[in-house]
């Protein structure tokens, strides 16, 4: 009774904000109309700010930052509503969560300030993140350089992630090096939120994360040893452990490839009926993504109702949002629809 009552108002929150999702069929309904009627049919979807936006620029393209900053905050308007019920280490969880956005301003100003761009410049190309916001941003581009920036950085919840940047840093003096690090930090330090949460939600997003951990890890494989040619050792390093399919063994393996054919010789049945006919690495990555979608709406559908179903619907709402992302600007552009349900995984 305890835990029902404690989630009364969560679970009650979760389902409103659930009926704002698409299904498949909704979706595939949107992609075969013109923007104009896309709009109208968009409403009771909380995008009511991206609708006005649009409205009022008379339906054409908004500046790629804008468009992404309108549809990241549907995304934290939703995660904020839902962390103001929570505390502890489930809040602390969600949290954790939503911050990775602000890894990607961490990585914009050490860019910026390795090209020695303008503060200006590197200002402009923020998100801002709103009342999740926890960076020292003045502090952080008023910084000399690389080094003192990761310093500034050990005065943040960020702390771990900077002291793990920095040794690495330290070894290649790189800022491609920094990012890699900040992005393996990042996955390790979820796994240990995790494990703070109760063993029945460990046990129902164990599976959840697990899929996002083997799709990240094979598109950074992929990047890494096909594109950037890192060796076989220094790609396996920068790979997370926790995967659902894709095993510390199975990762050494793999970090061995030299060729796209060999990929997937040696991926497990499940991840290889995936993306079988995949061509491209963005279309491995748009397979594995709307998998996860599946599975995410398949779990939010279980009767049984825990802190766990409101994590699950943000993963699906933000990769939702990232769809219909995708479906407006197509539309904005006027691209084919065959071109516009690639870019969504519809075609999938």
């Amino acid at each position: 009774m305890l835990r029902i009552s404690r989630y009364a108002y969560l679970q009650t929150l979760t389902a409103i904000f659930s009926k704002r999702l698409l299904s498949h069929k909704q979706l595939s309904y949107l992609l075969k109309l013109p923007i104009d009627k896309i709009l109208p049919a968009l409403g009771h979807k909380g995008l009511d700010n991206i609708i006005q936006h649009l409205t009022q620029a008379q339906l054409k393209l908004l500046p790629a930052g804008n468009m992404d900053n309108l549809f990241l905050s549907v995304l934290l308007d939703d995660a904020q509503s839902i962390i103001r019920s929570l505390s502890g280490v489930e809040r602390d969880f969600f949290i954790y969560w939503i911050r990775r956005f602000e890894l990607q301003n961490i990585k914009t100003i050490l860019r910026g300030k390795s090209l020695q761009r303008e503060q200006e410049q590197i200002v402009a190309e923020l998100t801002p993140l709103g009342p999740f916001s926890v960076l020292p941003i003045d502090e952080l581009l008023h910084a000399d350089n690389i080094p003192e920036i990761l310093l500034q950085l050990e005065k943040t919840p960020f702390a771990a992630i900077a002291r793990y940047g920095s040794k690495n840093f330290e070894k290649k003096q790189d800022v491609f090096t920094i990012e890699t690090a900040i992005n393996h930090q990042y996955f390790t330090g979820l796994q240990k939120q995790l494990r703070l949460l109760s063993e029945e939600d460990q046990a129902i997003l164990r599976p959840l994360l697990g899929r996002i951990i083997d799709q990240t890890n094979l598109i950074w494989l992929l990047r890494y040893r096909l594109s950037y040619q890192l060796s076989p050792s220094h790609t396996y390093f920068l790979l997370v452990p926790g995967g659902l399919y894709l095993s510390s063994k199975r990762l050494v393996q793999l970090s061995k490839i030299k060729k796209w054919q060999q990929l997937c010789e040696l991926l497990p049945e499940k991840m290889k009926a995936q993306i079988t006919g995949c061509a491209s690495i963005h279309h491995i990555e748009l397979s594995l993504e709307q998998d996860i979608i599946n599975y995410a709406s398949r779990m939010l559908k279980t009767n049984t109702f825990t802190l766990s179903h409101a994590f699950i619907y943000l993963v699906v709402r933000e990769k939702q949002l990232s769809q219909l992302h995708a479906l407006l600007k197509g539309k904005l552009l006027h691209l084919a629809d065959k071109e516009i349900a690639f870019a969504t995984g519809e075609c999938l």
